[in-house]
């Protein structure tokens, strides 16, 4: 009778806290990421924490969580790679009542990138381990990895100083009509928009303003991620992108205004990336953000066609383009003759059958 009486009681036991569990093991049971960061460069080290917090009288004796992250964020351990570039993270917990744990996930940044926690779930069990229980779990926990600016001193040498003739070169050029110096005689090179009609009516001959050198320098990096062979190396956009930052990162410090255009779209809206110019570190940020959330294209637009459309004289062009077809390349001989104002810089492995110029810089660069 007494083995009777102890079979019920265990019998009701495991069917009451089946009941207890099932209805109130996620009740003020709270699991909480956060990245340590929300930005950082390519190569630094972060961690992602986790918290379990436990606000109940009921003990939960095995927690086993599940997370999806990008193979780009480099923990300690990897396992079951997906065909997405994405691996999962394992915890296993055990809590008290009214218990809160928290746990450091060291990593490494190791590409450029938008990235988030994917594939919550979180799966429980009673204290007798006779029924599970699981839930999906939502994560607003966020990452931007902006790329590392390139620091390759032979190119930048190069690079910039080209750049630098031609930002000089436009600001002497272009009239600044804020900047008021005089008034004299109209030549017939004169643009008919400084005439001064009042000074010319008084005179009876057209006058026209004399202005000071622009003291306004612009420049517009045109990044071309455009496929130009079957199996690209995606290392050589990487290294584009990283270029265009060095090149926002230099000018910018040098209070030049500095935009971006890319035929890449946006990983998260997939709209098309445009940046007008700015030169506050703020500016900088943006476009590092823009650089970290560009997805590189599978089939776009042709970029040539983009250069055909520049009529800003005003404006110095900074174009890197790892395509250098003969479509490409027309296109970029055609600015010179509009009075466009471009030098091109085309990343390469290996050597190009293209020779170097003022206008034209070949980047044989590493992966």
């Amino acid at each position: 009778m007494i083995v009777l009486f102890m079979a019920l009681f265990v019998l009701g036991a495991i069917i009451a806290q089946n009941y207890i569990y099932e209805r109130f093991w996620d009740r003020d049971l709270s699991l909480d990421f956060a990245f340590s960061s929300r930005e950082a460069f390519e190569g630094d080290k972060l961690y992602l924490s986790e918290e379990l917090t436990n606000r109940k009288p009921l003990p939960l004796p095995w927690i086993f969580v599940k997370f999806q992250v990008s193979r780009n964020l480099k923990f300690a351990t990897e396992t079951n790679p997906d065909a997405d570039n994405n691996y999962y993270q394992f915890d296993i917990f055990s809590i008290m009542m009214y218990q809160r744990i928290r746990r450091k996930h060291s990593f490494t940044c190791e590409k450029r990138g938008f990235y988030k926690i994917r594939r919550l779930n979180m799966l429980a069990s009673n204290l007798f381990h006779t029924k599970h229980f699981n839930k999906r779990l939502e994560c607003a926990s966020e990452l931007t990895v902006f790329p590392r600016p390139i620091e390759d001193y032979n190119v930048q040498n190069i690079l910039f100083k080209n750049l630098d003739a031609m930002i000089l070169s436009n600001s002497l050029i272009n009239p600044d009509v804020f900047e008021f110096k005089g008034i004299r005689e109209y030549l017939p090179t004169d643009s008919l928009r400084f005439v001064n009609f009042k000074a010319s009516a008084v005179s009876q001959q057209l006058m026209v303003n004399i202005h000071a050198p622009t003291t306004s320098k612009r420049l517009e990096i045109l990044l071309n991620l455009e496929p130009y062979a079957l199996r690209t190396d995606p290392e050589i956009y990487e290294q584009s992108i990283r270029l265009a930052a060095a090149i926002a990162k230099h000018y910018i410090g040098e209070d030049v205004k500095v935009g971006l255009v890319t035929n890449g779209l946006d990983v998260s809206t997939a709209q098309p990336i445009t940046i007008m110019g700015g030169s506050s570190s703020g500016h900088l940020y943006k476009i590092y953000e823009a650089l970290a959330r560009t997805a590189i294209p599978i089939v776009c637009p042709l970029f040539a066609h983009l250069l055909d459309t520049l009529d800003d004289t005003e404006t110095v062009y900074a174009i890197i383009s790892p395509n250098h077809d003969d479509t490409m390349l027309t296109a970029f001989s055609s600015l010179e003759s509009r009075g466009i104002s471009a030098h091109m810089t085309i990343p390469a492995f290996t050597a190009c059958n293209i020779e170097s110029t003022s206008q034209i810089a070949i980047w044989e660069t590493t992966s």
